[in-house]
C-alpha cells in the first residue's frame, strides 16, 4: 500500500473518529444542561417595562458574584429577569418548608397546636429560639415555624422536616410546580463551594428567583395552600425586621413582605414591595468573592427598580 493512501486512509479514519465524538459530546446529558442554561442566561423579559434595562444590568454585572434577578409587578404582570436558572438556596428554601407544612396543616394531617418534645441532640447552631427551649421541652409546629421564618432557626427547620417528612416536603415542591427547588438530604443550609462537585444536588438546597417569585405570587394571591393560611404565611414575610439586602436603600415607611439570607458566599433576598405600583422582587447571589459588595449591589437593584416603579426622573430610560 502506498503512503499517499495510507495517509488519506489515516485521516479519514481520524475524520471519522471526530465525527463520532462530536455526535456524542453533543447527545450527552452533560452537554445538553449545560446549553440548557447558557439559553436560559440570556437576557429576556417578555413585553417592555419600566426598567432602564441596560443600566440594571451594568449594576446587575458590578455584583461580584453569580446575580440572578426576577421583577414581577403585581398590578401590570410585567416581568423582567436576566437569570432564572437552579442556584444555591440558602435561608430561602424556609418559605418551601413552611408552604408544605402548611399544606398538611390544610390536609388535617398536622395542626398548628400540635406539641413535639425536641431534646438537646436535635438542636443545632444559629438556633436562638429553640436553642433557650429546656431538654425535653414542648414546641409546637406554630412555635416551629415562626422560629424557623422570622430568627432563621436551624433547629425549628429541621425539626419541622423531621415532622413533615424531607420526601414528602420535595414530592410537594415537585407537584406545585417548583421545578428548580430542591431540599437537600443532608444540609438545607450548607453554602459551601463545593456544590459544584458530583452529586451536589444531594447536599445542599436549590432553588431559582422564577420559583420564588411563583410562590410568593401565590401567597398574595391566597392561592398557595388556602387564603387564611397564605395570609399567615404572608404576614411571617411582613413581620422580618432585617433588610439589610433588598430595602437598606428603599424608605423605612415601605412596607416589604419579603425575606433575607446571608450565607458566606451565598447572598438571598425575595419579597413583596408595596410600593406606588406594587412587585415581587428576588436577588439571588452566589460565589460572592466581595462580600460587602454584593450587598451593596443587591441595594442598588433594589434601589433602581423601586425607584423606576415610582417614576423617579433619574430612572428613565
Amino acid at each position: 500500500m502506498s503512503i499517499n493512501k495510507r495517509i488519506f486512509l489515516l485521516l479519514a479514519a481520524l475524520l471519522l473518529i471526530g465525527s463520532v465524538s462530536f455526535y456524542l459530546l453533543h447527545t450527552s446529558p452533560k452537554y445538553i444542561a449545560q446549553q440548557k442554561q447558557v439559553r436560559e442566561s440570556q437576557i429576556v423579559h417578555d413585553k417592555d417595562t419600566k426598567l432602564p434595562y441596560a443600566f440594571l444590568n451594568n449594576v446587575i454585572a458590578q455584583s461580584g458574584s453569580s446575580c440572578s434577578v426576577y421583577y414581577k409587578s403585581l398590578d401590570t404582570g410585567e416581568v423582567f429577569y436576566n437569570f432564572s436558572g437552579k442556584m444555591p438556596a440558602g435561608g430561602l428554601i424556609r418559605p418551601y418548608v413552611a408552604a408544605a407544612v402548611l399544606q398538611q396543616v390544610k390536609d388535617g394531617d398536622l395542626k398548628l397546636a400540635d406539641p413535639y418534645t425536641l431534646t438537646d441532640k436535635e438542636k443545632l447552631p444559629d438556633s436562638p429560639l429553640m436553642g433557650k427551649v429546656p431538654p425535653g421541652g414542648k414546641v409546637t409546629v406554630q412555635n416551629l415555624l415562626e422560629a424557623m421564618m422570622l430568627q432563621n432557626d436551624q433547629t425549628a427547620m429541621n425539626k419541622l422536616i423531621a415532622i413533615a417528612g424531607r420526601d414528602q416536603i420535595n414530592a410537594y415542591l415537585l407537584a406545585q410546580g417548583y421545578a428548580d427547588t430542591f431540599l437537600s438530604g443532608r444540609d438545607f443550609e450548607n453554602t459551601d463551594e463545593d456544590h459544584d462537585v458530583k452529586d451536589a444536588e444531594k447536599q445542599i438546597s436549590f432553588t431559582s428567583v422564577n420559583d420564588t417569585v411563583t410562590l410568593l405570587s401565590k401567597l398574595y394571591a391566597g392561592t398557595c395552600v388556602d387564603k387564611k393560611l397564605d395570609l399567615y404565611l404572608l404576614s411571617l414575610f411582613e413581620q422580618q425586621s432585617d433588610r439589610h439586602l433588598m430595602g437598606a436603600l428603599l424608605p423605612r415607611n415601605i412596607k416589604l413582605a419579603q425575606l433575607s439570607s446571608d450565607h458566606g458566599r451565598v447572598m438571598n433576598a425575595a419579597g413583596i414591595v408595596y410600593a406606588n405600583e406594587k412587585y415581587i422582587l428576588a436577588i439571588m447571589t452566589d460565589k460572592a468573592l466581595r462580600p460587602e459588595e454584593t450587598r451593596k449591589i443587591m441595594n442598588q437593584i433594589s434601589s433602581i427598580i423601586f425607584n423606576t416603579v415610582n417614576d423617579k426622573e433619574v430612572f428613565k430610560k
